[in-house]
């Protein structure tokens, strides 16, 4: 799944708005600072919950998956309510909120919100400035077995070795 310019540049915004510069991004600091709670909640099979109310909006993450799975749990939340909240078939019922759940569905991509705002995660957990001067930083061989420079940029930037593929095969770096 690419990435549109338009989530691109969303992610870069925010990034540059609160400085941040290198990785790893700080994904629940930049949460919060968007106004955001971010708690952790028992919800079973299910990574993340976002609930609107009011505009008001709250994260909820599984504190039972990896730190790199609820990283990119929160950031992928964050992508719905910068995204998303303001779309009144999305978050507006008769009450006021919809609550939109992290789960299978949402991480096999097959609602083109839940592959919006997994694009808006990968951006902003894996800008692709920090990414592009990480590799500049390196001698990328990925015939090399003894040092993976796909492990070593996912460890760089706290995401796992598929989200980092899927970001470096997205932007078309190998």
């Amino acid at each position: 799944m690419m990435v549109s310019k338009s989530i691109e540049n969303r992610a870069s915004q925010i990034l540059d708005e609160l400085k941040v510069k290198t990785p790893p991004v700080d994904v629940e600091k930049i949460a919060k600072k968007r106004g955001l709670h971010v708690v952790p909640y028992e919800l079973g099979d299910v990574s993340g919950v976002l609930y609107v109310d009011k505009g008001q909006g709250t994260i909820g993450y599984n504190p039972n998956e990896s730190e790199v799975r609820r990283r990119f749990t929160i950031a992928h939340e964050l992508g719905h309510y910068e995204l998303h909240r303001l779309d009144k078939d999305v978050f507006v019922d008769n009450k006021q909120f919809k609550i939109l759940l992290r789960d299978q569905r949402s991480s096999s991509g097959e609602v083109i919100i839940e592959q919006e705002a997994n694009g808006f995660a990968a951006a902003l957990l894996m800008p692709k400035n920090m990414l592009l001067k990480e590799i500049e930083k390196r001698n990328f061989d990925l015939s090399d077995e003894e040092n993976d420079p796909i492990q070593e940029l996912a460890n760089k930037f706290q995401v796992s070795v598929q989200a980092m593929t899927f970001r470096m095969m997205n932007l078309n770096l190998f």
